[in-house]
């Protein structure tokens, strides 16, 4: 089974369609997202429409929550919050009801996924240190788990000898370890390369492979300043952090 694993569309139709385009082409292959299909974008209803018709298997993020009140944004940003007050007016109502549907967690007998940290996943945590890792791992009740969240693609590794995190585009898993794999952002990357970013794991060869697309990242800014969204969600597009 093939599984393309993403994250953190945040509203990026461009975005998120250019990577749609770079899937491989199989008969064999299920759709995942670790959340925030909306958030920062001028496309919400879009992204939504987009990620419901493709089937995917989804969890819910922090904007995803804020957006339908369901999580406190009083430490959102400035622009953040902007960007959350706005797309709450434009949501419909197809929208809402489908982010009111989504789980905090999945679990299934290959993998878990969750938007940030599974030991707390309502606080939504930034999985970003071996602290914070390390308490995932404990609970952990599968070999891998995907999370998104920090836009920051990047991979957790627990076996006997330790935990140490690696950046490799490829890597295969080994019998005995276990896995916390950080997918990336499609709509909005945040560690200096402005490509979308998602990741694809082949679970017959036990492989995982981190996939970087260009898209039209000047329309999508674009986008997000003539719908009057702060100008530095565009702004930061063009340098990917």
């Amino acid at each position: 089974m093939t599984y393309i694993i993403l994250s953190d569309i945040h509203g990026n139709l461009q975005a998120f369609e250019s990577v749609i385009s770079s899937f491989p082409k199989t008969d064999n292959s299920r759709i995942v997202c670790a959340g925030d299909v909306v958030g920062y974008g001028a496309d919400p209803n879009e992204c939504i429409e987009l990620i419901m018709s493709l089937g995917a298997e989804n969890v819910l993020g922090n904007h995803d929550a804020a957006v339908i009140d369901k999580t406190d944004i009083s430490y959102f940003n400035e622009n953040a919050r902007k960007a959350v007050l706005w797309t709450r007016e434009r949501l419909d109502r197809a929208g809402r009801d489908y982010l009111n549907g989504l789980p905090l967690v999945r679990e299934n007998p290959s993998f878990t996924v969750v938007h940030g940290t599974l030991h707390d996943p309502a606080e939504f945590i930034y999985m970003q240190s071996g602290t914070e890792a390390m308490r995932t791992f404990e609970i952990l009740n599968t070999k891998i788990c995907f999370v998104g969240h920090s836009h920051v693609p990047g991979v957790f590794v627990y076996r006997d000898s330790g935990l140490y995190q690696s950046f490799e585009r490829k890597i295969s898993l080994e019998d005995g370890a276990r896995y916390i794999v950080n997918v990336g952002s499609v709509g909005q990357p945040r560690d200096n390369d402005n490509r979308a970013c998602y990741c694809v794991y082949d679970s017959s060869s036990g492989e995982i492979e981190f996939h970087r697309i260009k898209y039209d990242v000047i329309s999508a800014r674009e986008r997000i300043i003539s719908a009057g969204l702060p100008g530095a969600l565009g702004d930061r597009l063009l340098f990917g952090r």
